[in-house]
């Protein structure tokens, strides 16, 4: 299993300004922007995106990604994620990635730039959003795409249960134990994914959330172990998989 999660140096009002610049992103941009990002866990494969968007296969998405993503390094300036053999590997401006076992690749949104998407789209009023965070209501938004009309679900945030999960548990990785504080300095305070421990595809309908008996706070990279796959891994697992792997 491979995972993408380079990092790149674009802020989340770095982003915010390119997603108001008509010049670098264009209102196709936009609309598969806010697919991913309205989509649970701001992740989606780029054949999920083409079939929402009427398309017949994901290739011309793959382009028009790659051309988005040439506009926003020329404008920000920054290294863009390198392959291998030097060349750029274009899709991994806006998402991080991972390569799951059925041969696909999910795309999930960079987290400054979720949090960009919540500043410009003003969809949300729980502040930052983090991928995987928690959801309390399911409710449909309708806008208009460059091809076609599109409903996606729409989850609402309640940042008060996230907080509550962090003065509970604190914002050490429930999995690996990563601090960011620790490891960044004053910069890294506060800054941990919230994963909610009942897989949100399966949240249908309002319910009352117990931030300490439903979240945990989790590190970017063990989020996305555990989302790596449909049926989520649970976090007694990942652990598991992480001193299987020290022990190799």
């Amino acid at each position: 299993m491979r995972f993408y999660n380079d990092p790149l140096e674009i802020s989340a009002d770095a982003w915010a300004e390119v997603l108001v610049d008509s010049e670098v992103t264009e209102e196709p941009d936009l609309t598969v922007l806010r697919l991913v990002y309205e989509n649970v866990d701001h992740e989606m494969h780029a054949s999920e995106i083409a079939l929402k968007l009427n398309l017949s296969h994901h290739a011309p998405l793959n382009s028009q990604i790659g051309r988005f993503s040439k506009r926003v390094i020329a404008k920000t300036e920054v290294r863009p994620p390198l392959r291998e053999n030097g060349s750029t590997r274009w899709w991994h401006v806006p998402f991080l990635g991972c390569d799951k076992d059925n041969g696909t690749c999910s795309w999930i949104m960079r987290p400054e730039l979720v949090e960009a998407c919540e500043q410009v789209f003003g969809q949300s009023d729980s502040g930052l959003v983090y991928p995987g965070e928690l959801t309390v209501q399911d409710s449909a938004v309708l806008f208009e795409g460059a091809v076609s009309k599109i409903v996606v679900n729409r989850y609402e945030r309640d940042k008060k249960a996230r907080t509550e999960c962090i003065e509970h548990y604190g914002c050490r990785c429930a999995v690996c134990g990563f601090d960011f504080a620790k490891v960044y300095g004053p910069i890294g305070r506060d800054k941990i994914h919230v994963h909610h421990l009942v897989p949100l595809s399966t949240i249908r309908e309002e319910y009352q959330i117990d931030p300490v008996r439903d979240l945990r706070p989790v590190c970017p990279n063990c989020h996305i172990i555990i989302h790596c796959k449909s049926d989520p891994f649970t976090i007694d697992e990942v652990k598991e998989q992480i001193m299987s792997n020290r022990g190799q």
